[in-house]
């Protein structure tokens, strides 16, 4: 029987978890007021995202590692599992850029590779960093997107359009992924908005008039302090 781990956001923003076998029924509960302990004094807003697993135990222990993390971190693991109103858990991860622009997870390629930074005994014994590569050309971004994307001088992104990112920030691989997940989406998002074209102006008679005339005083200051002569 499948397990689900699921994230709540409430109303005051915080942000609760929990496991279930219909994440449907224990959100109503949730939001009856007859939940638990935590969401009866923090009301549920609505629901971020349900995450399946195999059975309870792997649900409790995706539980625990959820809990710990900051309510950045939580956020950005809910938009790969973003679930819309009562959409079914489990259906396809899409991560989200803004309000008109996501991409399918599976577009993204995830590699697992020995970290070389901080992290104590797990440095280059253990395969926690992530290697992440996205093609830019053939993903389902919009064409413009692409194009600013390939118009960057970044080099993360190879000539043939391949952006590579590194996360190795964190101990554990699944911190890893969802850092590097939260970068390439900043990155794409960086893109969205069309930059204004700057049109050169030239300045006006009053700011030459002003220029000049405070180099003149400016000037005349000077001769004031010239050395006296005999």
């Amino acid at each position: 029987m499948a397990w689900f781990v699921y994230l709540i956001e409430c109303r005051d923003g915080s942000i609760y978890t929990g496991i279930a076998v219909d994440v449907g029924a224990r959100y109503a509960v949730h939001e009856s007021g007859k939940g638990a302990r935590y969401t009866r004094s923090h009301p549920p807003r609505r629901l971020l995202a349900a995450i399946e697993c195999a059975d309870r135990s792997d649900a409790s222990k995706a539980e625990y590692r959820i809990k710990r993390l900051s309510p950045r971190e939580k956020r950005a693991l809910a938009l790969l599992h973003e679930t819309a109103g009562n959409a079914a858990p489990g259906a396809a991860s899409m991560l989200k850029i803004n309000s008109h622009v996501a991409i399918p997870v599976k577009e993204i390629e995830f590699s697992a590779i020995r970290a070389q930074g901080a992290g104590g005994q797990n440095v280059n014994k253990v395969s926690s960093a992530i290697h992440l590569r996205f093609d830019i050309v053939a993903s389902s971004l919009p064409e413009a997107f692409k194009e600013r994307l390939l118009k960057l001088s970044d080099q993360r992104i190879s000539r043939e359009g391949v952006l590579v990112l590194k996360a190795q920030r964190y101990r554990s691989q699944e911190k890893n992924r969802d850092d590097g997940l939260e970068r390439l989406r900043e990155l794409i998002k960086s893109v969205a908005v069309v930059p204004k074209k700057r049109k050169p102006t030239k300045p006006t008679r009053s700011s030459q008039k002003k220029r000049l005339d405070s180099k003149t005083k400016r000037g005349a200051v000077k001769l004031t302090r010239a050395k006296v002569t005999d």
